[in-house]
Formats: C-alpha cells, structure tokens, sequence
C-alpha cells in the first residue's frame, strides 16, 4: 500500500500528539502527590506571640484541684511572673460523658497565655437534668475557686470573666450567664463564648446581661446537635455585642461536634489541630485579652481583630475561611 506524503505528515503529527499526551499524562501523575499534600496539608500553630492560638507562652502553668460543694473542681493557672498580677478568667463547662482530660490541652493553653482556667464539675451525674441547678453550681464551684486561688497568691480580674464550654457545658454556662444576671450570683460573664449549645432555655437566655460580649460558635459537619439551638440563643439573647462563627472544616480534618476536645473518648474528639490554633484557642484568648485591654470594659464593645475583627474567620490557609454568621455590629 501506498503511502502518500500528506498521510505520512499527519502520521507523524498524530504519533507527536500522542507522545505530548503521554507526557503530559506522566508529567500530571509525577505532579499528583504534592498537588494532593498541598491540599491536604494542615497548618501548624501561629508563630506570632499576640495571636492566641500561638504556642508561644507568657507564663508556665499549674494545676490544682479544689474540693468544693462537695465536687472536685480542676483549674489550671498562670505561675505569676511578679507580685499583684492580676489575670483573666475563663471558665470552661465539659460534655456530656466528657470531663477535664478531654479539655486538659485548652486549659493548659490558656493558663501559659495568662488566663485562669476553670473546670467546673457542675452536673451530680451522667442523668444530671436540673439545668438551672447546674447553671447556679456552674457559677458557685468556680467562685470557690477562685477564692482557693486567693489562698496561693494568684488574683484574677473579676471584670475580665468569660462563660464558656462544649455541647451540654455550653448550654449550662447559658444557664448560669443568664441565672447571674437575674439572680445576683457571685460572678457575672463579661463575655460568653459557647461551643456548639445542646440546649436553649429562652427565658434564661433573655436575661443574659446586656453587656457581656456574645459569640456562639457552631461547625460544618456537626450531625450531633441542631444549629436551631445556636440560632435560637443568638436570636433570644439581649446582647449588645454578638455574634455567630461557623467553623469550616479542612480538606483533611472534619469540624463535626466533637472537634474542641484535645484528648479523643469514646464518643468521638482527638488531639490538638489546627482547628484549635486558628479557632477555640484563638478565640478564647482572643475573649479574655480583650476584656483586659477595653479602656471601657465591661461596658465598651469588643475590639480584639482575632475574634470582632475580620480576622476571626482566618484559618491559616489560603482560599479557606471560617464563616460569620451572624453580626449586630
């Protein structure tokens, strides 16, 4: 057979488009592996010392357990770097089945960036479902606390107090921010920063004092609690200042209920990520040192960029941000 000079030329290109192809295939195979480890690389905790979910610390930490009502109550704090320093509180409810292990790596964090952390055991037990019991006992054994602190020469600030927790400890720092305004309890929240609520009493919430800085915060791939529960809080909750954070979740890491543990149960949680470093850590320091820093505080609205700021959705990695929700300011 014949072959004439125009099939000859289109052999030949044919032949040099098939071996661009095949290049270009291997060329994208030999590529593949970093491509994907680019994806689904995690950053690693900030190096600078102002952002607070930085594992450059201020101070070394303690902890000390306190018996009080009964109930041992674990609090981490700052070593005090000099006389009458005075420190931040942040008071940290567990969940349910959980307790201080499953948090341990938070408080720790936030005791070495300055700030007094409390667990307080508030519930009597895993059937526990007296939540205004628990919203008062959540205020009382932490008081108790901080007057054992007295006793070792550690102050802390009672107009730099933050309510916090997890799941049902959220809800149960609900209880108690809103219980202390109308009751009169022996602390009051000068910011509240609850961590995916499994609960909302609407009558208590409305009763949140007015001035405390509010941030709810829920995560993209939470199947455990409704996100109603965190609407209806915001929604009910007479807070001047407030708002609502979505964490979202890495190519390589799910934001799913359990994310701020940093020691995993059996109902689910792991070890510190990132979703800590450029989230709870940073928003809870962010909370504290805010309440230190405010020229008005309690009363003045919150400024701190990392958490009021537009930089509270960062999380470390180009093209991926957290989500505000909602915002009245």
């Amino acid at each position: 057979m014949r072959i004439t000079a125009i099939q000859f030329c289109l052999s030949i290109m044919e032949l040099r488009s098939w071996n661009l192809r095949f290049a270009l295939s291997a060329l994208t195979l030999l590529l593949a592996p970093t491509s994907l480890a680019q994806m689904t690389a995690l950053p690693g905790p900030p190096t600078d010392p102002r952002h607070g979910g930085s594992k450059v610390y201020s101070h070394s930490a303690q902890t000390a357990t306190f018996k009080c009502s009964g109930r041992d109550v674990d609090v981490v704090y700052p070593t005090p770097r000099q006389a009458h320093e005075i420190f931040p509180v942040v008071i940290y409810g567990h969940g349910q089945a959980l307790g201080f292990a499953n948090y341990r790596g938070t408080l720790e964090h936030l005791a070495r960036k300055g700030i007094v952390a409390i667990h307080p055991m508030y519930d009597r037990g895993f059937f526990d479902q007296d939540w205004a019991r628990m919203g008062r006992d959540y205020v009382s054994v932490s008081a108790c606390a901080l007057d054992e602190l007295k006793k070792l020469g550690v102050q802390h600030d009672s107009r730099a107090i933050v309510f916090s927790g997890h799941s049902k400890g959220a809800f149960v720092a609900s209880m108690a921010a809103g219980l202390s305004h109308r009751e009169g309890l022996s602390l009051k929240p000068d910011a509240i920063l609850l961590f995916q609520t499994a609960g909302v009493d609407s009558n208590v919430v409305k009763d949140f004092p007015p001035q405390a800085r509010l941030t709810l915060v829920f995560s993209d791939r939470d199947q455990t609690v409704k996100r109603q529960l965190t609407d209806d809080t915001y929604r009910f909750a007479p807070s001047m200042q407030k708002q609502i954070l979505v964490v979202r979740s890495y190519p390589s890491l799910e934001a799913d209920h359990f994310w701020p543990l940093t020691q995993g149960s059996f109902v689910g949680g792991g070890n510190e990520s990132a979703l800590h470093y450029f989230s709870a850590w940073k928003w809870l320091v962010s909370a504290a040192e805010d309440l230190q820093a405010s020229p008005q505080r309690p009363q003045g609205p919150g400024r701190h960029p990392l958490l009021y700021g537009a930089d509270a959705i960062d999380k470390g990695v180009a093209g991926l941000q957290d989500e505000i929700a909602e915002r009245n300011f």
